[in-house]
């Protein structure tokens, strides 16, 4: 088990500084140990407190895609996120009697503010089903922010932390649109840096609304308007807690439907979009398509998940390309067979429900019939995020192998001698009916370890 956060962080680069560790297998094992604390700290623990702070997801309808803005508002995009203390004040001010008021002395209908990446995917989660708010709707993931930023209706954009794209400067300068850094993490040549600070969360608040409106007056007779008309319908605000208190307040009903092969089992598609696996989102789509086809429940998130959101799997009528026992229940229970679980970070909600149905079992993660792919996997840190659903006994799928496939002894390590420490392992497929073929055969063979 690993130390503190720092210990271990602090440990690993010296191990890799130079004239120091030289043993791959400690190597990799000190890399399971990150994955642990990426697991436990970066991805549940966050998801717990961000739950108590800003409230849990609930189910909700709502529609996403690029036909979700507004140009009668003033239109804010927020790209990146995780921190989200100083931006849901920002949310909550946008909605307030007194900015709409302001909103409108500038000629607008008030404020919207649109999601990108993660961050909006969280807005999603919790505000969809608020009508009063002043979310205007999730757009779509990193590599749609240069296109988000193109339709020249977005006034002002500000990002916090992850997936802040590099490169959308000089679109913003060419259609004007005003920036703001809220960590200096994310930091962008031309924003203004309004470093994380909770405490000050309502004068950066007001500061960014601020700075929208004069943008809104700046730049709107000066550029061009062209926003696709494209609107998606989706179901969001699954978790943990929604998810049970569906199916009555317990993990039973669903168990009981894997039990009787009414679903085979649930997987994960989560994480990044990327070019690499077959294009844009390509593979996430075709994977997640083959997986529902053959009886299985999949879980979204990430930014695979907004390509899965924006072409429609995260809709009512994406059942209609389930497999005949899985469509059987979706219609029953009303839901899509792609769940939308949210942003990249709600990898720890998946993980939070192995666990809890591998309690309610009585039995290890590595025997229930849940698997995890992480299919066009794109930042480092989600294969640090992959690492603890491999250490917690999940197979994941990769789209695109990490780059260890030098070393033949790390590459065995990973895709095979691993399932002896831990319950499982790496799968690496780059076609994704193939990818749908090894996740599907663990779930099978987990099936058959359980009796069912």
């Amino acid at each position: 088990m690993p130390g503190g956060i720092n210990e271990e962080i602090i440990a690993a680069l010296t191990k890799t500084s130079t004239n120091l560790n030289s043993d791959p297998i400690d190597m990799a094992l000190h890399c399971l140990r990150l994955g642990i604390i990426t697991g436990i700290y970066g991805l549940e623990l966050t998801c717990i407190m961000q739950d108590i702070l800003l409230g849990t997801p609930k189910i909700a309808e709502t529609y996403a895609n690029f036909g979700v803005i507004d140009r009668d508002y003033i239109n804010l995009a927020t790209i990146g996120g995780h921190q989200q203390v100083v931006s849901n004040r920002i949310m909550e001010l946008a909605g307030s009697k007194e900015w709409i008021m302001k909103a409108q002395e500038a000629g607008a209908k008030g404020f919207k503010i649109y999601g990108v990446t993660c961050v909006g995917q969280d807005y999603e989660m919790r505000c969809a089903c608020d009508k009063n708010s002043a979310f205007g709707g999730y757009v779509g993931n990193n590599f749609t922010s240069e296109y988000v930023l193109g339709t020249g209706a977005i006034d002002l954009v500000f990002s916090e932390f992850n997936c802040t794209l590099p490169g959308i400067e000089p679109i913003c300068q060419e259609y004007l649109v005003k920036q703001i850094c809220l960590d200096d993490a994310g930091k962008k040549v031309g924003a203004d840096l309004y470093q994380f600070k909770p405490e000050k969360a309502d004068e950066y608040a007001s500061i960014v609304l601020e700075e929208a409106i004069k943008s809104y007056k700046n730049r709107r007779e000066k550029v061009k308007i062209d926003i696709p008309a494209e609107k998606t319908p989706a179901l969001t605000g699954f978790c943990e807690d929604s998810i049970k208190a569906a199916l009555g307040g317990s993990w039973r009903p669903l168990i009981d439907l894997i039990v009787k092969g009414d679903i085979k089992g649930v997987a994960g598609v989560v994480g990044c979009s990327n070019m690499a696996a077959k294009g844009h989102g390509v593979y996430g789509v075709e994977l997640t398509k083959e997986l529902i086809k053959r009886d299985i429940l999949v879980l979204g998130c990430g930014c695979v998940g907004g390509d899965l959101e924006n072409v429609g799997l995260y809709g009512l009528e994406s059942i209609e390309l389930a497999g005949p026992m899985l469509k059987e229940v979706c219609r029953k229970l009303n839901i899509p067979p792609v769940l939308n679980v949210g942003p990249c970070l709600s990898i720890g909600r998946i993980h939070i429900i192995a666990e809890e149905i591998a309690e309610e079992l009585n039995v290890d993660i590595p025997k229930i019939p849940i698997v995890a792919s992480a299919p066009q996997w794109l930042e480092e840190q989600a294969l640090a995020d992959g690492t603890f659903g491999v250490v917690l006994g999940l197979d994941l799928l990769l789209g695109t192998p990490p780059f260890v496939t030098g070393s033949k002894l790390i590459a065995e390590l990973l895709t095979a001698k691993l399932k002896d420490m831990t319950g499982a392992r790496f799968m690496i497929e780059a076609d994704p009916i193939l990818g749908a073929d090894a996740m599907e055969n663990t779930i099978m063979e987990r099936r058959k370890v359980l009796g069912i």
